[in-house]
């Protein structure tokens, strides 16, 4: 259970939205997995075309990933008209990402105001099913508010 509570009761189909509308997250095939108030988690599957000279996810996917998700996160927390944008993140690449699938999970830290605190593990599905934590991040999401007139 969520420790947090929606600004806007129709939050999941807002993040279905927020997410089909990023044509990064289409490129690099990112399925929306599990959606609750101040969490979200996200997966891809590994491609060639995604990965780097040693068959590994490319750091940059980690990287948008985790920001990703940690504005999908904050997303889930704004009131309806209201959006987010990334103002700000730090990511630390731990272990090669090497397996079939790539999850992120974004939660948020502190929802405020004008800035939500969000923090992100992003982790490796191995071929035995096994989870290896490969980065973690932490970021801040600015709030849009719609212009008035």
């Amino acid at each position: 259970m969520s420790r947090f509570e929606p600004r806007n009761p129709e939050f999941r189909e807002f993040l279905v939205q927020y997410v089909a509308a990023q044509g990064y997250l289409s490129l690099i095939g990112v399925e929306l997995a599990r959606v609750e108030p101040g969490e979200v988690e996200y997966r891809v599957a590994y491609r060639p075309d995604i990965g780097q000279q040693n068959g590994f996810f490319h750091g940059g996917v980690i990287g948008g990933m985790a920001e990703a998700v940690m504005g999908a996160a904050a997303a889930t927390l704004v009131a309806a008209g209201h959006n987010v944008v990334g103002a700000e993140y730090k990511a630390n690449l731990l272990s090669p990402a090497l397996g079939p699938t790539l999850v992120a999970r974004g939660t948020v830290v502190k929802p405020g105001r004008t800035l939500i605190v969000c923090r992100a593990d992003v982790t490796v599905i191995g071929e035995d099913g096994s989870e290896t934590l490969s980065a973690i991040a932490q970021g801040a999401m600015a709030v849009i508010v719609p212009r008035q007139g």
